[in-house]
């Protein structure tokens, strides 16, 4: 009785042999046509002759049709920046509208509510701007801690809202997990997770049970300093792309610029949002 294929191994097997099957097959039976040519005469030399020319032009077809695929993912991937970008564009000029605030408030009280301006201003763009080109259904969400004292602590969060809302708080020595997103926050670097269930960072807890799968993490630094931690998660595996991350870089940096005057003004850092 014939082996019945079900759609999805059909599916498998037609991406295995486009993958792996035609660029093996094609250059191997022009080798093999050629060769057999040189050993008969005749009509049957110019059959075989006829299955190299073949064999040939089937490979230089393929290798047009997979020429044609990276370019059509190149061009999707073009347009998912040019969609980001747009939408960036649109929010700049509220995001520099607030950083303008900071920089010309006249007293401590006009200095604080502008920062907590445009951190607002800040998450709420990372939210609605970042990661949706690449899975339009992902569902996202964007958190913003500031730090203080070996401590971080939550202050907004906008997005995806879940039976579990983000960590409250994290310090430095309450465990492994904590001391190394203390030692992310302090450092230059950007950490990016495609997927937890498939690369968790180094002592991070039950990386099954949580609401996201993927993440990126960015250290909110002016020159040495260190003020806060800028995040953005999704529910959708391999939905954060490059894009998003220096775009995210970019908040976080706008975000630093506007602490780092405050710190400079004089004024009181890092004071929560009521």
């Amino acid at each position: 009785m014939p082996k019945h294929h079900t759609p999805n191994r059909v599916r498998l097997w037609t991406r295995r042999t486009m993958r792996y099957g035609f660029p093996v097959f094609f250059p191997a039976s022009a080798v093999i046509s050629t060769f057999l040519a040189s050993l008969n005469h005749g009509p049957i030399r110019v059959y075989w002759g006829l299955g190299a020319i073949a064999a040939t032009a089937g490979t230089a077809i393929f290798g047009v049709f997979k020429e044609r695929q990276a370019s059509a993912a190149g061009e999707a991937a073009a347009r998912a920046r040019a969609q980001l970008a747009s939408g960036l564009n649109r929010a700049g000029a509220p995001l520099l509208n607030a950083l303008g605030k900071v920089t010309t408030a006249k007293t401590e009280q006009e200095l604080r509510a502008a920062v907590d301006v445009l951190t607002t201003r800040v998450v709420d763009i990372g939210h609605s701007q970042c990661g949706r080109h690449n899975q339009p259904r992902a569902n996202l969400r964007c958190v913003y801690y500031t730090y203080n004292h070996d401590r971080l602590e939550r202050i907004v969060y906008v997005g995806r809202q879940t039976n579990t809302a983000p960590r409250r708080h994290f310090t430095n020595g309450a465990s492994a997990h904590d001391n190394e997103v203390i030692r992310l926050t302090l450092s230059e670097e950007v950490l990016v997770v495609d997927d937890l269930h498939e690369t968790p960072p180094p002592h991070f807890n039950d990386t099954k049970g949580r609401s996201y799968r993927p993440f990126i993490a960015v250290p909110v630094r002016a020159g040495e300093t260190s003020y806060s931690l800028l995040t953005l998660d999704s529910d959708l595996p391999h939905s954060l792309t490059d894009v998003d991350k220096g775009h995210m870089v970019l908040l976080a940096a706008v975000l630093a610029a506007g602490l780092a005057h405050q710190e400079t003004a004089g004024a009181v850092t890092n004071i929560p949002t009521p």
